[in-house]
């Protein structure tokens, strides 16, 4: 059965691959796109959720040597719950779309501060909700040389019921520029 949240990460990743599309055709963009995979653990308040696995996608406009406004979305189903649901019921998911500052304090390697929203459902959650979410990332890009790979580790935080919840993902993106 697809799911709302389903529906919503494919069309980011559609819409990805047509900015890509669109990018490509352009010689000397400093625009730069990233679509990967994802592994998260819930490290903050996200009750029996402990493992996830997912995509991510993105785009950045390098704006200095040293800067970038980036865009980020990504798809979180978590997997490892310590809790068993009956009829294996588990439809944990977090789906948050940020932008944010990136920083290069090499050529390659970067931080990033990021804010936005994210929707997500908890196990004991009747609905989704949506609420404003914050985040960092810190990681580097190989080079065009050996090949054009990102690899991040970030951290995205929400709100709900007061208590401040939070998760970590480990990301590794092919990027297209």
């Amino acid at each position: 059965m697809i799911t709302l949240g389903m529906k919503k990460c494919c069309m980011i990743v559609l819409g990805c691959f047509l900015c890509t599309g669109i990018a490509s055709a352009q010689h000397h963009s400093s625009w730069s796109f990233r679509l990967g995979a994802s592994v998260s653990f819930g490290i903050h308040n996200m009750n029996a959720n402990t493992v996830g696995i997912g995509g991510i996608a993105g785009a950045e406009n390098r704006f200095h040597k040293l800067f970038a406004l980036e865009a980020e979305g990504s798809y979180t189903y978590f997997t490892g719950d310590k809790t068993l649901f009956e009829n294996a019921r588990n439809k944990a998911y977090a789906i948050p779309l940020l932008a944010g500052l990136k920083t290069y304090l090499l050529p390659q390697v970067y931080l990033s501060l990021r804010t936005g929203a994210a929707m997500f459902l908890l196990n004991e959650m009747p609905e989704a909700q949506v609420r404003l979410a914050y985040g960092a990332a810190a990681g580097f890009n190989l080079p065009a040389k050996i090949n054009r790979i990102n690899t991040q580790i970030g951290y995205t935080g929400f709100t709900y019921n007061g208590i401040h919840r939070g998760y970590t993902t480990l990301a590794m993106a092919i990027i297209i520029n």
